[in-house]
This record gives structure tokens, sequence and C-alpha cells, in this order.
């Protein structure tokens, strides 16, 4: 059985019909408003590394968090793509149950592999849990962004009508380089449907140039300050509320993810207190956008 194939299997359902046929948005589709606040579920997944198995097969689950994330008041989930591929099918129930949607499908799918099937497989699942949008990371080799370029291509155009391509501009990636990221989102297509995402702990002068690079294709941040050693938001609420001015001073009014909180990495690594942590991050975050 081929990728496609296993995936459509597994859907149930023809992804020709539901994606390539462009009949446009899906009834209740998620949206990314201006100023939303999206809890990322790889920031409780404490697995995300292989910590604990090297297959990164997901060990949280949704009665550990999605109850309390629905009633701390998170506009919705960026969801990590193993925690709907790789989770049991009850899984997939509650998320699709739950009054808080599945804004952003954050995929690791490999875009050096020419074939399209894991891609195409990620468009499938981003139909069925009525995404606004995927996230995804290219290669590393800026030599083949015009490569990187068409697969995105051919993943937008496997999308729902609507739905967004975000490309995570990751350090270690080709669209690390603000030039190679605007070639690889310009020849992927149009600003409304090829997008970026900027990290809020990244170098202010770094994210000027992404800016002056992308412009109006950057719709979305990951609140990470790995690079600070993940410390409280409410810690450094000074430095927050600093990044985020310099963001809209650059005509940024996009949506947000909590993608990384204190405690990452440590002994207080478990979902029950990353997930606290995240809410606490969440209050301040929603103090500075306010």
């Amino acid at each position: 059985m081929t990728a496609a194939a296993g995936i459509r299997e597994r859907l149930g359902v023809d992804l020709g019909a539901m994606t390539n046929g462009r009949e446009g948005p899906s009834p209740g589709r998620a949206q990314l408003a201006p100023g939303s606040v999206l809890l990322g579920t790889v920031a409780l997944e404490p697995n995300r590394w292989g910590a604990i198995s090297p297959d990164r097969a997901p060990h949280l689950h949704t009665g550990d968090w999605l109850a309390r994330a629905e009633d701390v008041g998170f506009d919705g989930i960026e969801l990590w793509e193993h925690h709907a591929m790789l989770a049991a099918e009850e899984e997939v129930e509650a998320l699709l149950a739950s009054p808080l949607p599945v804004s952003v499908l954050s995929s690791y799918a490999s875009f050096e592999e020419p074939d399209d099937a894991a891609r195409s497989a990620v468009a499938g699942w981003a139909a069925r849990l009525r995404c606004a949008a995927v996230k995804y990371n290219v290669g590393n080799d800026a030599d083949r962004a015009g490569d990187y370029a068409a697969r995105a291509a051919r993943m937008a155009d496997a999308l729902p009508t609507g739905t967004r391509l975000i490309c995570e501009c990751h350090a270690g990636t080709a669209a690390e380089d603000p030039t190679v990221a605007a070639k690889i989102l310009s020849e992927a297509g149009p600003p409304d449907r090829s997008q970026a995402l900027v990290h809020l702990g990244d170098e202010p002068d770094y994210v000027d140039s992404m800016f002056d690079a992308l412009g109006d294709r950057i719709h979305h941040v990951h609140v990470n300050f790995l690079r600070q050693g993940a410390p409280v938001l409410a810690e450094i609420a000074d430095d927050v509320r600093a990044r985020v001015e310099r963001l809209r001073g650059k005509g940024f009014a996009g949506s947000y993810t909590i993608e990384f909180v204190n405690g990452v990495g440590s002994e207080k690594d478990r979902p029950p207190e990353m997930l606290e942590a995240a809410v606490r991050d969440l209050a301040l975050l929603r103090e500075v956008l306010a």
C-alpha cells in the first residue's frame, strides 16, 4: 500500500475530492484571527525530541490538557503532527469534538524527499482537522531552494481552498537566510497562501531583516525563548512587550503560538507542569497584546 493509500484508508475519504477538488473551505474550518493565541502541543509533549523513545511517538493524550486549554481561553491549537498522525483514533475524535479548533497543523514532513506522498498525507490531515494553516520546514541546502519552493507549491495545491502554508524560517534550514526565504515563498505561491512565521525570541535585528525580505507574508509568531533558556514570560515582561511592539511597528497584526515554555528539557518537563507554565505565559501575552 502506498503512503497516500494508507492515509486515505485511515481517513476513510478520498483525498483528491477533499483537497485537490478545491470545493472551497470546509464548514467550520478554523480561522487565524489577528492577535489570537494558540497552544502549541509540542510544548507539552515529553517525547518531542525523542527523550523517551527515538521514534518520537507521542506520550501526550488529550485527557492531559484539552479541557484545561479550553477553560483558560486559548484561541486554538497548533497541533504537532504526531498528535494526530500517530495518535489513536479516539484522540483524533476528541480533537474534532472540542470547541477549541486545530488552527495550525505543525508538520515536519521532509522537503528533501522529491516524492509528495508524505506531504500529501499532511494535507489530508489538515483537511480532516479543518485547519486554517499548515506549518512546514524546508531542508538545509540553499542551492535547492527552487526544489523546496516547487514542493511547497504542490503541497499548497493539495490543501483545501483557503488553507495557508506557513514556512517556519528555522535556524539550520535554508529559509533561515531572508533572501533564500523570500525566493522560496514567492515561488511557492501568492501571499494569501504562501506565508511565513518568525520567532519572538530571535535577535530583533534578525527579525527586522525577515520583515524587510518577506513583508506581508509574515502572519504568525512562535513565542519561543529557548535561546534565553526558556524563562517564564512574566519575568521578562518588558522584553516581551518591546519585541511585540517592534513587530507591530513592522505592520504585523497576525497570530501567536506559545511554542515552548519554562521547564522544557528539565525535571519539570511533564504535561501537567508544562501546561500550567503555558497558562501563565498566556496571561502575560494577553496583557501585552491588549
